[in-house]
Order: structure tokens, then sequence, then C-alpha cells
């Protein structure tokens, strides 16, 4: 019994590397088995060999092993598997440049080459074994565990190499982190960033939460912008702080393809985006970002009276009806005349021309001119007010019935 627990402690560095090599051999072939990539070539290339040197090693039964080591050295392997599939999801959504990338690419060389090395050794300290030659097994298995400590070591340098995503001028670029499948779950990110993830398995679905601010409460239109591997056919869908949906799942026609949507954001409010797969049938990287367009004019925020924009007779004013629900306000003081001209000037263009509609009030917000529009959109709009000498008033610009959008210029004489 004491020759047979002599030989096990003997075999012991082995039975750990061994494990380790399978388990990290394993991931291979599942991160093989989920979609062939842009990048995934490169990480396989080396992964037959290592398959061929494993049909030799047998790891026999539930013997007592040594587990720190053995940890230490599963949870290297696994941080090994972490750390490429982020080299491909950042290589793929354009935030590695080559310099970064290549050392994603020699690092997983670099383990490769090692395990098979590591391989090489417990064959030969098997074969020294059985024939008998004590000094020679020891001499491999010595050398198998240097090569454990270089896989070790190499795990640190990929590490290290992925410890600060190379990203955009922001530095705040990042990447989803599990589990993010319902809204509660919702990863938290920044407007203006990028984020990389994965829908992994086909059936996953990706949550993000997004706050929308700025300095100057200024409404804006924001572009969701979505950019997949090649295996993935996205889905995308826009739910509103309260989580009701704004905007339902919508995909591009093929998969790879990038997708985008835009809508309108309020100032300090909350926005989730989901990602998924269309019907659940593809799975593969993307990166997400959210921009803001800076759709306001420069007269923002006018959008009620107490934010209302100082305008002087005779003076010509270019600006926008954003969207739908916007409203520009402006405000013309102690007027002298006894008539008002109000020229609003269409500058929108087909194919989505807005349709202004315009109403004037006194300055206790009594109504002087209801609703006016011209008759057909991109119409230019013109009339004519009695007014009272001394008497503020407001213009009114917005969109009939909310539904067009565009640029106008705007005088009042």
């Amino acid at each position: 019994m004491s020759a047979k627990r002599n030989v096990l402690k003997s075999q012991l560095p082995l039975i750990v590397i061994a494990a380790t090599v399978c388990l990290l051999t394993l991931m291979w072939f599942v991160y093989r088995s989920l979609g062939r990539s842009r990048c995934d070539s490169i990480f396989e290339q080396t992964a037959d060999r290592v398959q061929a040197d494993l049909k030799f090693i047998k790891v026999k039964g539930g013997v007592t092993l040594g587990a720190e080591k053995l940890q230490e050295l599963t949870d290297s392997s696994q941080k090994v598997g972490i750390h490429l599939k982020n080299c491909c999801i950042a290589q793929q959504s354009k935030m590695l440049n080559a310099d970064q990338f290549q050392v994603c690419v020699n690092g997983a060389k670099d383990y490769q080459t090692q395990i098979i090395q590591v391989a090489a050794n417990i064959k030969e300290a098997d074969a020294a074994e059985k024939q008998q030659k004590p000094e020679l097994a020891k001499q491999k298995t010595d050398e198998a565990k240097e090569g454990a400590n270089k896989l070790r070591s190499t795990e640190k340098t990929l590490a290290k190499a992925m410890a600060t995503p190379p990203a955009s001028p922001s530095g705040k670029d990042t990447a989803e982190q599990e589990p993010n499948d319902i809204i509660p779950q919702a990863n938290t990110a920044e407007i203006g960033t990028t984020i990389t993830g994965e829908i992994n398995p086909a059936k996953d679905v990706d949550f993000f939460k997004f706050g929308y601010d700025d300095v100057k409460k200024r409404r804006d239109i924001v572009l969701v912008h979505l950019d997949p591997s090649t295996t993935l056919k996205p889905a995308v869908a826009l739910y509103k702080e309260d989580r009701s949906i704004d905007q339902p799942w919508t995909t591009p026609n093929t998969a790879g393809a990038e997708h985008k949507l835009t809508f309108s954001a309020e100032p300090e409010k909350t926005y989730f985006v989901g990602v998924a797969s269309e019907y659940k049938q593809s799975a593969g990287a993307y990166a997400l970002s959210l921009k803001p367009q800076e759709a306001y004019d420069q007269y923002e925020p006018n959008d009620d009276w107490f934010k209302a924009t100082p305008l002087k007779l005779g003076e010509a004013i270019e600006a926008n009806i954003m969207d739908g629900a916007d409203v520009d306000y402006y405000r013309v003081s102690q007027v002298k005349e006894k008539s008002l001209t109000i020229d609003l000037q269409n500058l929108s263009k087909s194919p989505k021309p807005l349709k202004p509609s315009i109403r004037v009030l006194k300055s206790d917000k009594s109504t002087v001119q209801g609703w006016k529009t011209p008759d057909t959109a991109g119409g230019d709009l013109k009339f004519s007010i009695a007014s009272e000498p001394g008497q503020d008033y407001f213009v009114e610009v917005a969109s009939e019935y909310g539904q067009s959008a565009g640029p106008y210029k705007l005088t009042v004489h």
C-alpha cells in the first residue's frame, strides 16, 4: 500500500498537468462550437495538435489530488479562455489596434505551444516509468512542473494585456457582464461609449441601462448602433424608464449586418436597450454604442413659455423642430406696432418635410391666434395678427399633430 501511495504521489504533478490540459482543451472545443467568427481561426490553429497529444494522457480516477495546485492551474486555464474570448470580441468590434491584437495572438500561440510541450514531457515521464528509469522520469516530471509554471506566467501576461481595454478616446468602453438577461439585471453603461458583448447561446438576451443627461437639459436624438459578428443576426429593442416598450424588436436583413435605430431622449431619463438574436437562431459577438446626435438647435431648451427665446422684431432666426414632440417658444417683448406679421420659411426637404403649425399667445397665456398650418408639408406659413402696443407675445412653433420635423427660418415684424 505504501508503494502504491508513493507511485501516486510521484505521478501527482503529471495528473495535475493532465487535468489542466484536458480542461483547457475542452474549453477550446466548446469555444469552437459556438460559431466560427473572423478571429476564431487564429485561436484554433493548434487545437487539433493538442487533441492528438491528449489521446495519450489518461487521468485515472478518484485519487487524492493536491487541491491547491490543481485549483491554481484550473483557474489559470479558465482565465486564459476568457482573455482570448475577450480578444476575439474586441477585435471584431475594432476596439483593438494591430499591436494589441498581436499580443492576444502571440499569447494564444505561446499557451498552446506550452501545453504541447507539457504533454510531451508527461508522455516521456510515463515511458521512463515503464522502462524503470526513475532519474529520467523525475527529470521529465520536473520539466512538466516547470511548464505548468510557464502556463501560469503566460496567463498573467494575457491578463495584463486585457486589464485595460484599448478603446475609445473616452477610455470608458467596456464589456458586458452576465447575468443580464432581464431588465432588472441590466448592465449600467454610458451614452457615448462602446460596449462589447456576445449572444451565446442563441437564446441569450442582453440588457443595458443608459442614463441620458445634458448640461443644458436639452432633449436630443440618440443613435443606437449595433455592429455584430458575421455569425449573429441581431435583434434590438428599446424600453423607457418605466420599462414599457418604446421601440419593439427589430433586426437587419442579414446576419452580420449593422443595425441602427434612433430615439428621442429626455434629460435625466433612463433607457434600456435589449440585444438578442432573431428568433433565437444565431449567436456571436457584437459591439453596441449609443451616440447623441446633437440634433437640437442653438436656442434649446425653449419648449415652454418659461424658457422662451427672446426674439426682436425684424430678426430672422434659423431653428428646427427636432422631432414630433418638439415645440419652440419665442417671446416678442414691448411691441409698439398695432399689428404683427409672423413669417415662417420652411427649410426642410423631401421625403419627409416639416408641416409647421403656429399659434400666438399674449403674456397672460391667452390665445391671440389659434394653430395655423400650411396646406401641404414643406410649405411656408405667413399670417398677421392685431397687436396691442406695450404688450408681450409668445409665438409657438410645432409640427402639425406632432407628425413631422425639420428646419425653418422665423421672422416676426
